[in-house]
């Protein structure tokens, strides 16, 4: 009987794959895009944005402190379509 199990999971696990995972793969990208967005709406002032947000910073701030390292992380790391093809005129 544990062995049906143990096979009814993986036949389980390999259909969510099939079918879902690019959905998945799509959906904590887009996670990740909205929170780099909110971030750096929140903290564009330290990146030299002009931006009339210092009070809202301020109070959100202690919740954005632990994502902060990741988001530096991921900003570095982004590119520019001119990076991918340099040789492109």
């Amino acid at each position: 009987m544990r062995g049906w199990r143990s096979l009814g999971r993986k036949v389980k696990d390999f259909l969510w794959g099939l079918f879902f995972y690019d959905f998945y793969l799509e959906t904590v990208r887009a996670k990740a895009q909205y929170k780099d967005a909110l971030n750096l709406f929140l903290l564009g002032q330290f990146l030299g944005l002009p931006l009339m947000n210092s009070s809202i910073s301020l109070r959100l701030l202690p919740y954005l402190m632990p994502e902060l390292g990741g988001w530096k992380r991921r900003q570095l790391k982004e590119k520019e379509i001119i990076e991918y093809a340099p040789d492109i005129t």
